[in-house]
């Protein structure tokens, strides 16, 4: 309708100027609403300021305390458009996209990815979609809050967006510099009026925006969601605590729960499945759970070196004692994020839980929830063992957030 409305415009503006000898007037009296919407209407795939951005996680993560701080809808399409559009960056060849890519959950898939003027960014590209749901993971749960980037030094995607534009291996842009690019492209007047009323485009604005899109991700349809949610329905109960309880038993495991002994594991799941669930609680829950209000620590030393080049938070902090410490990212998507670590060291998941089984070393910064058997940090596990872990992290990843049109390119190819 919106589109026939401006179209039917444009076409009564040219028959006015048609049948006019006084052709200068008539041109300035063509509606600017009119050549913009067409301007925007041959950048794009439809007007991407009038998505759907609104989301609903499982009821079980509502139980177990995270909520949706749901989407501005036409913030967040203007926010996609932002994400991909190229030339916000220094040599107009690389968006945020460019280094968080759809197809692998917004990551990339290589140790480091390409910046501006060809450079390689210093660390790998974190997964955006490593989450159920951005804006609740990113929040306050049971009295802990994670932060952004590999040494955690943003509070939230606004403040990561300032960082990451003006880094100079990334996009090489100043706020200021971003703001004057939005304002020579032809395609953001029609949008920037329909979301702000006015074409004046101001940082504070791009970075809201951004925040809009980026915490509308999430990816919450996995095998291990799934299998959640039918846990709870196994079980008629009154209470929401006694749900939580449930929930957090199937989670958990063990065979000195009742729940587990009852139906033996995890519905759905395969026996080795179950198996590599109980590996991963008993070992890597705390810092890596792919459900948010399970997991305790947010940033750790996990013994990749002796000796770091990328010294992590102590690049910020000067103090030896946090040398080594990198964020602890939840693990959904796992499956597509590939390479692994800060630095992208490892290819596959074989060679992650390889290290974990074998090859920590005894950083003296290690974190405490590492040491386990009088202080052993490796967990000798058998070739069995590995497999069994492997089969459950697969089961954090659905995919969807890959095919999900609403964070695809908007512009037309």
């Amino acid at each position: 309708m919106k589109k026939a409305i401006y179209i039917l415009s444009l076409a009564l503006a040219l028959l006015a100027l048609s049948c006019s000898q006084n052709t200068d007037v008539l041109i300035q009296e063509l509606p600017n609403s009119a050549q913009e919407f067409l301007d925007a209407e041959a950048a794009f795939n439809g007007i991407p300021t009038e998505g759907n951005y609104h989301r609903k996680i499982p009821s079980y993560l509502n139980v177990l305390g995270m909520h949706v701080a749901q989407a501005d809808n036409q913030k967040a399409g203007l926010g996609r458009v932002l994400f991909y559009d190229k030339n916000l960056s220094k040599d107009s060849k690389i968006s945020c996209a460019s280094c968080h890519k759809q197809s692998n959950a917004f990551s990339d898939n290589v140790a480091f990815s390409v910046g501006v003027e060809g450079n390689l960014t210093s660390r790998n590209a974190q997964p955006l979609a490593n989450v159920a749901s951005f804006s609740a993971h990113y929040s306050n749960i049971r009295g802990k809050m994670p932060l952004l980037f590999w040494d955690e030094r943003a509070s939230d995607v606004s403040v990561q967006s300032r960082q990451t534009f003006a880094n100079p291996l990334e996009m090489g842009m100043e706020m200021a510099d971003v703001v004057d690019r939005i304002k020579a492209q032809n395609y953001y007047p029609y949008l920037w009026r329909n979301v702000f009323g006015d074409f004046e485009p101001t940082e504070e604005q791009v970075l809201e925006c951004l925040q809009e899109f980026v915490g509308a991700m999430g990816s919450h349809n996995s095998a291990l969601d799934n299998s959640l949610e039918q846990a709870m329905e196994l079980f008629d109960v009154p209470t929401i605590t006694q749900i939580d309880t449930i929930i957090t038993a199937f989670y958990y495991g063990g065979s000195d729960t009742i729940i587990n002994t009852v139906v033996a594991g995890l519905p759905g799941m395969s026996l080795s499945q179950n198996r590599g669930r109980d590996i991963f609680v008993a070992n890597c829950t705390k810092c890596h759970s792919p459900v948010r209000p399970f997991q305790e620590v947010f940033a750790a030393c996990n013994g990749l070196d002796m000796e770091y080049s990328d010294k992590g938070l102590a690049n910020l902090t000067g103090k030896s004692t946090d040398a080594g410490v990198f964020k602890s990212p939840s693990l959904r998507n796992i499956a597509f994020t590939a390479p692994y670590m800060h630095d992208g060291r490892f290819k596959t998941l074989q060679e992650v839980v390889d290290f974990y089984s074998e090859d920590v070393k005894p950083h003296p910064n290690l974190h405490a929830e590492m040491l386990r058997n009088g202080g052993d940090p490796n967990l000798h596990l058998t070739a069995q063992d590995k497999q069994d872990l492997i089969a459950f992290l697969h089961t954090f990843s659905d995919g969807v957030i890959a095919n999900d049109h609403r964070f695809s390119n908007p512009f037309k190819k």
